[in-house]
């Protein structure tokens, strides 16, 4: 008995902590941003993992939200080792424009499930083996992480 009543108390918690969780991601500035740029379809999505309580669905949500038109965001470096890692031929020549449209015609998309992975063959360095696109107050920032092996 004390067991059943000790892992009740355990699942409960847990569910506090989810609601707790997902109570500070809905009154955060990103939620705003994402909500205010999610389509009708995208918000239903939304409203479905709050009715759910699902917290880590929901900041998968508003990532992959803030992350459409993401390309924009980054410099021409990145962009450039982009397109080298997906054979995008004469990039070193494009105009910025030009570069984003070559990259996303080969299918190169931005979400939380699939990070953009970017080899380090290209360039020699190891700087940059996940992008991880969020927006911020300046637009034309980005946050880089390096994956250690």
């Amino acid at each position: 008995m004390g067991r059943q009543i000790g892992q009740i108390q355990v699942q409960h918690h847990q569910m506090l902590l989810d609601c707790r969780s997902q109570d500070r991601l809905v009154q955060s500035e990103s939620f705003s941003e994402a909500w205010n740029q999610a389509s009708d379809a995208h918000r239903v999505i939304a409203l479905i993992y709050i009715k759910q309580i699902s917290p880590v669905a929901l900041r998968f949500w508003v990532s992959d939200v803030l992350a459409q038109g993401a390309l924009d965001q980054l410099n021409m470096v990145t962009l450039r080792h982009i397109a080298s890692t997906h054979q995008v031929k004469n990039y070193s020549r494009m105009s910025k424009v030009t570069i984003i449209q070559a990259i996303e015609e080969k299918g190169v998309k931005f979400d939380s499930q699939n990070k953009l992975r970017i080899a380090a063959k290209s360039t020699g360095r190891g700087a940059f083996d996940t992008i991880d696109v969020r927006r911020s107050a300046a637009t034309d920032q980005h946050t880089e992480e390096e994956i250690s092996d």
